[in-house]
């Protein structure tokens, strides 16, 4: 028979509870301990993820930057294109359109080297001597296969002086990259270089873009054909400190960069470093604040050696297991010296902790139920005192971690969310509080810690209220709804624009006219207006289906496209009927130049489905502002008149409004 506590002595009884707090101590440092433990195993997981983090912005924003440069370096190419001919003044007005120089300071400039042939050496050279270069010469000296020449570089100042007339084709490094460009057709990324703009002050390592630019109209459907058409590569020279400057923006000195040509991490290949002492390639990188990342970036390579900086690891509070478990120390002494104080109370402590255990169980249950059926972040607000809880997925919603918005208050929303929502916001809580409403929800945008807008579903409703009737507690939850609001935006878009074709439809069209319009007549400006119509498309659809109707219709936008520029406008507004805005054109003859290069692109032949093609035309009519029409119904119909006019002529021409 086993002894209960009954039927014990009380002298061994109160052996027994003597040693209690002793045990009691035993126990709460062997868990302070086990607290200490995984609250540092804890901290090292938050900065490493912290870090992996840092890492992949740092790596997207490269790859932005990136991209923000090669668009200027397309819409370079496209000028082009659409215009072999481009004057220095005109290169140079574009560059300074895009904002190279300005807003683009990370790009040391964009130029332009032309394809140099032998037998075309002396020729081009007087060209260009001719423009008022008379020192003007192609360097380095000596005879070769294939030249290159930096004809065109803007913006002119500088550095950027000392290029013109060098031959990067001779120079094996730059070489290669635009052979590449050539032969793929894409743009090519060099390996490390030293510009020719350094002036052996302060230099840095550099690379460059390239892009291809080849006779407009040519076939370039092999390597062979490419390299026979080619004119020149439109390129871009950087220096890398200058293109990284400022791209971390708030992050800078979280990380700490370098950055190596290729995979290889040797001394002769790096290009780019912020750490103090170069760090042994052969050594395994850290997995909490060390990181090694490959970028592949047009058809070349950077290895990304990255490290926490000592800013970075100071932004999280590393004393925090040593301090939880000191806390847990103390407290275990603190309990331990009051069970030794209550010891002969046993039977009110025991009955205080079933109480407590009760009343922590059942808040448990009830945050529990909350988090569990909202699926989403959740606030609870003093509405009185300002004080506001927020629960941890509130915080990731924005992108932090809920200790980086300690100490938290009705401010911590306010400060995030857009002024204009914030008064839709307080008007829908009065009618709230007033009884009006139900439920208070509102659709509000929040700033995200990296920059952007989120959109959320904010919900709640008011659970108490002071003695005197004011608004006291109020509870609700935060839903993220930015991918919703984006299918929003995604059928306005489709509103106004063509399915078939994904050009502007009438409806935009018309809004543009309006708009550009008014422009032209507050700046004295003028602009053209083109009516197009498909011949033969009846007899496509008619002979082929609608399928290859369909295949013409598309293939027709995308001609018309490439023979106007990006501020121009090619909108479908009928069956096979489209329009052309052109804002700033000069006169008829450039709009008559225009429409014969739009009508000569439109009758080549157009492939279909088992061998056959389509053999169609185009019949133009123009209308120019002011001279056959002030305003958009006038010009509208003076262009379709016209138009109609050469489809009763006979068809496959243009033709310009005129009053008989």
């Amino acid at each position: 028979m086993t002894p209960t506590d009954a039927t014990l002595p009380v002298a061994v009884k109160a052996k027994l509870w003597r040693g209690l707090p002793g045990l009691m101590l035993v126990v709460g440092l062997a868990l302070s301990a086990l607290a200490y433990v995984q609250n540092r195993h804890n901290l090292e997981e938050q900065q490493s993820a912290i870090f992996q983090s840092e890492v992949r912005k740092a790596v997207e924003m490269i790859e932005a930057r990136m991209g923000t440069y090669l668009q200027i370096l397309r819409a370079t190419g496209g000028l082009l294109k659409t215009q072999p001919q481009v004057s220095r003044e005109q290169f140079h007005k574009l560059i300074d359109q895009l904002g190279v120089g300005t807003d683009y300071t990370g790009i040391q400039g964009v130029g332009f080297a032309r394809l140099i042939r032998p037998q075309e050496l002396r020729a081009h050279i007087a060209s260009v001597r001719r423009e008022g270069m008379a020192d003007y010469t192609i360097r380095p000296e000596g005879e070769r296969p294939l030249y290159s020449s930096i004809v065109y570089l803007a913006p002119a100042l500088g550095r950027n002086l000392h290029a013109i007339g060098y031959d990067m084709y001779a120079e094996p490094v730059r070489h290669r990259a635009m052979q590449r460009a050539v032969d793929t057709g894409e743009m090519s990324l060099s390996g490390k270089v030293r510009l020719v703009q350094e002036t052996g002050q302060n230099e840095r390592a550099g690379f460059l873009v390239y892009a291809p630019i080849y006779r407009e109209g040519a076939q370039l459907t092999s390597i062979e054909e490419r390299r026979a058409n080619l004119v020149g590569w439109v390129y871009a020279p950087f220096r890398m400190n200058d293109f990284l400057n400022g791209i971390y923006g708030e992050r800078t000195g979280n990380l700490l960069i370098d950055i190596y040509d290729g995979v290889d991490a040797t001394p002769a290949n790096l290009m780019h470093t912020e750490q103090a002492t170069t760090r042994d390639p052969e050594d395994k990188p850290s997995t909490i604040d060390e990181s090694v990342q490959t970028l592949h970036l047009m058809g070349h390579t950077w290895a990304l050696h990255m490290r926490a900086s000592d800013l970075m690891r100071s932004r999280i509070d590393a004393r925090l297991p040593a301090l939880l478990g000191l806390g847990g120390v103390l407290m275990s002494l603190v309990l331990a010296f009051l069970i030794q104080v209550l010891v002969t109370r046993r039977e009110q402590a025991m009955a205080m902790a079933i109480k407590m255990n009760e009343a922590l169980v059942q808040e448990r249950a009830r945050l529990s139920a909350i988090i569990a059926g909202t699926h989403a972040g959740t606030w609870e607000w003093n509405v009185q005192t300002g004080e506001t809880t927020f629960n941890e997925h509130w915080a990731q919603l924005l992108g932090y971690q809920l200790s980086e918005l300690v100490p938290t208050s009705i401010e911590t929303w306010i400060r995030r969310t857009h002024p204009d929502d914030l008064k839709t916001s307080e008007a829908l809580l009065q009618q709230h509080f007033n009884g009006q409403l139900e439920y208070y929800e509102c659709e509000a945008r929040m700033r995200h810690k990296d920059g952007h807008w989120i959109w959320v579903l904010d919900r709640g409703q008011l659970a108490s209220r002071t003695p005197d009737g004011k608004p006291l507690m109020m509870y609700g939850t935060h839903l993220d709804i930015t991918h919703h609001k984006q299918l929003e935006e995604s059928y306005k878009h489709g509103a106004h624009h063509d399915q078939l074709t994904g050009l502007p439809n009438r409806v935009l069209l018309a809004d543009r006219l309006e708009h550009s319009l008014l422009v032209a007549q507050r700046n004295h400006e003028p602009l053209a207006l083109m009516f197009m119509d498909i011949d033969g498309f009846k007899q496509v659809n008619d002979t082929h289906g609608h399928e290859a109707g369909d295949l013409v219709l598309q293939t027709m936008a995308r001609r018309i496209q490439r023979c106007i520029r990006a501020s121009d406008t090619l909108a479908r507004v009928g069956g096979d009927e489209f329009v052309v805005l052109l804002p700033d054109v000069t006169d008829e003859h450039n709009a008559w130049v225009l429409a014969e290069k739009i009508g000569a692109i439109a009758r080549e032949p157009i492939p279909l489905a088992e061998d056959a093609t389509a053999c169609v035309s185009l019949s133009i009519g123009i209308a120019l502002y002011p001279e056959h029409g002030q305003d958009a119904t006038t010009l509208t119909e003076h262009a379709d008149q016209a138009m109609y006019k050469v489809k009763k002529g006979g068809k496959n021409a243009a033709e310009i409004y005129h009053e008989d």
